[in-house]
C-alpha cells in the first residue's frame, strides 16, 4: 500500500504534490550544480597562489630517467597493488602493502627559502589520497600539487608540514578533503597519522575514510533512529543503515565502491534527486506541503529544528520526526545537507503512559516534600531568647542534594537555670532518618528535665536508639551550660568534637568520645568540662558540614576552623558567626545535610 491508496485525497491534490516534488528535485539539482561550481573556484583559487613548477620526474609515464630515483628498467616492477620508485630501501614496498589506508610515500621538495614548496610523489600503495585506486606509476614522480590540488584548500598540506618540521607523527581526524580528479569532484572525510622517515628524508602517509561503526548502527537499531547527508559537491547521497530501514529503501549492492556511487556530473545527479523525489513520495498528501518547503529552506543554507510528518512504507503507516541541517552553518549556498530522523509511531501511547506515572511520581514527590517539610520545622524549630544576657546562641540548617536527614539540634532552659546544648545526627537520609530524628530530639526533649548531667543523658538516649528495633545508630553532643560559672559540661557519644574560637585562634576542643549511640546498651559515656569565657565563640556541628565527596576529611576540618577564624573576628553575636561560616562553607544544598549551633559569650 502506497501513499495514494492509504489516504483518500483527490486526485488533484495528488497532482499537485507530485507537481511540488518534482520542482523540489528541479531547486535541488541547480543547487548542486552551483555547489560544485565554487567547490571547483575554491580549489583553482588555493592552486593558482601556489602555481606548480614541471617536475623533474614527469618523463614518460612518469618514471625518472635520472637523479636518485632513476628507473632504466633493470629492476623488477614493485607488485600491482604497491607502487614505488625503483631505489627506495626495499622494505618500503612492504609497509605500503600492509598499510589499510591510502598511503603515500612524499619526498619534501625546498624553495630557495629553505621553506617546503611541495611533496613529490615517489610511493603509494593501491588507493590514492582520497580512495581512487591507482595500483601503477601514473602519477609517481610528479608533486602533489599536481595529482591532489585540494591538499591546500582542505588543510592536509599544513598536516604533511607539521609532520616535518616537527619530527614526530602527526594524526588528523578532521580532515574534509575536496578535491578534482580527472576532472571529477570528489570529496572525502578523512583520518589518519603522517611520519616523517628521518633516514630516507621521506613522509609517510596514511589515510582512511571516517565509516559507520558498530555502534552507530546498534544505536539507530534500539532507538529506530537514522540519519543520512546529500553531499551537494559530489552528489553522493549516503545512507546510513537506520535510515534506510526507516524509509524501507533497498541496501546499496554489496562489492561496489563508493566512488561508482558517485554522481560524476550534474546530469547523473539527476538520479540522485529522483531518489529524493522518491522519499517525498513516502510522505503523506497531507504533509507534502510543509515537507517540500522545509527541503528548500536546506537548499537555502536553512535548517529543519524538528518536523513531524506521515509516511507510507510497505504497507505500513508511520509516524517520524525529522531534523535537517545544511552545512557550512550560515552559508547561502550549502555544500551538503544533514538529516536525521525516528520513528516515534505508537509513541502516543507511550507518551501517555509515561505522563500517567510521571504524574504518580510527582504527587508521591509532592507528598515527601510535604512530609520532609514537616519534619524539618520539627528539627529545626527557631531558637528563643535565653535569660543571660551574655549569652547568644543561633543555629543553620542546610538539607541534602536528596532532601532532609537525620540531622537535629536542641537548644533549651531548663527550670534550674541550666542551658541545654545538643547536636545530633541520625544514620541515613531522607524522611526515614529525619522521623528517627524527630524521636532522638524528642526523648533528649523529655529527658532533659531531669536531674542527670550530659554524660547519663547520652546514655539513656542511647537506649532509645538501640532498643527502638530498627537496627540503626546515631551520633550526638550533648552539654549544660551552667550560667553561675561559664562552664560547659558536656558528651561525645562518636560526634565531631566542638570548636572553640579564643582570641581569634580556633581549635577543637580536647576531650573523651564515647561510642555511637545504638552499638550497645546501657554504654556510659565520659563528661567533658571547658570552661568558658568573654569573646569565646563555641561550635557544635555535624559530619556534613566538613565531609564532601573527594575531599580529606582533614581538609574539611582545616576548611572549618579557616573559617571559623575568619567568621570570628567582629561578630559580636551568635547569629553573626553563624550567617558567616553557612555562606562561606555550606551552598544551597549540600552532599549531606548539615548544622551549625554557635554559642558566643559576650
Amino acid at each position: 500500500m502506497d501513499a495514494s491508496s492509504a489516504d483518500p485525497a483527490s486526485g488533484a491534490s495528488l497532482g499537485a504534490s507530485e507537481d511540488a516534488l518534482r520542482e523540489l528535485g528541479r531547486a535541488a539539482l541547480r543547487t548542486v550544480a552551483r555547489a560544485r561550481h565554487r567547490a571547483r573556484v575554491r580549489i583553482a583559487a588555493a592552486s593558482s597562489a601556489h602555481p606548480v613548477r614541471p617536475a623533474p620526474f614527469s618523463e614518460g609515464a612518469g618514471r625518472p630517467r635520472r637523479g636518485p630515483f632513476a628507473y632504466d628498467g633493470a629492476e623488477p616492477v614493485p607488485p600491482g597493488d604497491v607502487a614505488v620508485l625503483p631505489g627506495l630501501p626495499s622494505w618500503m614496498p612492504a609497509v605500503l602493502g600492509v598499510l589499510r589506508g591510502s598511503s603515500t610515500l612524499l619526498r619534501p621538495e625546498y624553495g630557495p627559502d629553505g621553506t617546503v614548496a611541495d611533496f613529490l610523489v615517489v610511493g603509494a600503495n593501491h588507493f590514492e589520497l582520497s580512495g581512487v585506486e591507482r595500483g601503477s606509476y601514473a602519477f609517481l614522480g610528479t608533486r602533489l600539487s599536481e595529482t591532489r590540488p585540494g591538499i591546500r584548500s582542505s588543510g592536509m598540506y599544513d598536516v604533511y608540514c607539521a609532520a616535518l618540521t616537527g619530527g614526530t607523527p602527526v594524526s588528523s581526524d578532521t580532515i574534509d578533503y575536496v578535491d578534482v580528479i580527472d576532472g571529477v569532484l570528489q570529496r572525502a572525510r578523512l583520518r589518519g597519522t603522517v611520519t616523517l622517515l628521518p633516514d630516507e628524508g621521506l613522509l609517510l602517509t596514511n589515510w582512511e575514510p571516517v565509516g559507520e561503526a558498530r555502534l552507530s548502527r546498534l544505536v539507530q537499531q534500539g532507538g529506530r533512529l537514522g540519519w543520512a547527508e546529500w553531499d551537494l559537491v559530489t552528489g553522493r547521497m549516503h545512507w546510513s543503515r537506520g535510515l534506510r530501514e526507516l524509509l524501507g529503501l533497498a541496501a546499496p549492492a554489496e562489492g561496489v565502491p563508493a566512488e561508482e556511487r558517485v554522481a560524476r556530473t550534474v546530469s547523473a545527479a539527476r538520479g540522485l534527486a529522483a531518489e529524493l523525489v522518491a522519499v517525498g513520495r513516502l510522505v503523506d498528501p497531507a504533509d507534502v506541503p510543509v515537507f517540500v518547503a522545509d527541503m528548500r529552506a536546506l537548499l537555502a543554507g536553512g535548517e529543519v529544528p524538528g518536523r513531524e510528518l506521515t509516511l507510507h512504507v510497505d504497507g505500513e503507516v508511520r509516524r517520524v520526526r525529522w531534523t535537517g541541517h545544511a552545512q557550512p552553518e550560515g552559508a547561502r549556498l550549502p555544500e551538503s545537507l544533514l538529516f536525521a530522523a525516528r520513528d516515534i509511531t505508537g509513541q502516543e501511547e507511550l507518551l501517555s503512559r509515561a505522563l500517567t506515572e510521571t504524574e504518580r511520581l510527582r504527587r508521591e514527590a509532592a507528598t515527601e516534600r510535604r512530609v520532609s517539610e514537616t519534619f524539618r520545622r520539627a528539627l529545626t524549630p527557631p531558637l528563643g531568647a535565653l535569660t543571660p544576657p551574655w549569652l547568644s546562641v543561633s543555629a543553620a540548617y542546610v538539607p541534602s542534594e536528596s532532601g532532609v536527614g537525620g540531622d537535629w539540634y536542641k537548644c533549651r532552659e531548663l527550670p534550674d537555670g541550666r542551658v541545654l546544648l545538643a547536636v545530633g545526627d541520625a544514620s541515613g537520609h531522607g524522611v526515614d532518618a529525619a522521623s528517627r530524628a524527630v524521636q532522638q530530639r524528642s526523648a533528649l526533649a523529655g529527658l532533659a528535665y531531669t536531674d542527670e548531667d550530659a554524660a547519663e543523658l547520652s546514655t539513656a538516649l542511647g537506649e532509645v536508639v538501640y532498643y527502638g528495633g530498627l537496627d540503626t545508630t546515631a551520633t550526638c553532643v550533648v552539654g549544660h551550660l551552667y550560667p553561675g560559672t561559664r562552664v560547659l559540661r558536656w558528651a561525645s557519644a562518636g560526634h565531631p568534637a566542638p570548636v572553640l574560637v579564643r582570641d581569634g585562634v580556633p581549635r577543637l576542643l580536647e576531650a573523651e568520645h564515647g561510642v555511637m549511640l545504638g552499638v550497645t546498651p546501657h554504654t556510659a559515656y565520659p563528661l567533658n568540662t571547658t570552661q568558658l569565657r568573654s569573646g569565646d565563640l563555641l561550635l557544635c556541628y555535624t559530619d556534613g558540614v566538613i565531609e564532601r565527596r573527594g575531599m580529606d576529611l582533614d581538609e574539611g576540618l582545616g576548611a572549618l576552623l579557616a573559617a571559623a577564624r575568619e567568621c570570628a573576628v567582629g561578630s559580636g553575636s551568635a547569629e553573626a558567626a553563624t550567617d558567616c561560616l553557612a555562606s562561606t562553607l555550606l551552598g544551597r544544598e549540600a552532599e549531606d545535610d548539615a548544622t551549625l549551633l554557635a554559642v558566643y559569650v559576650s
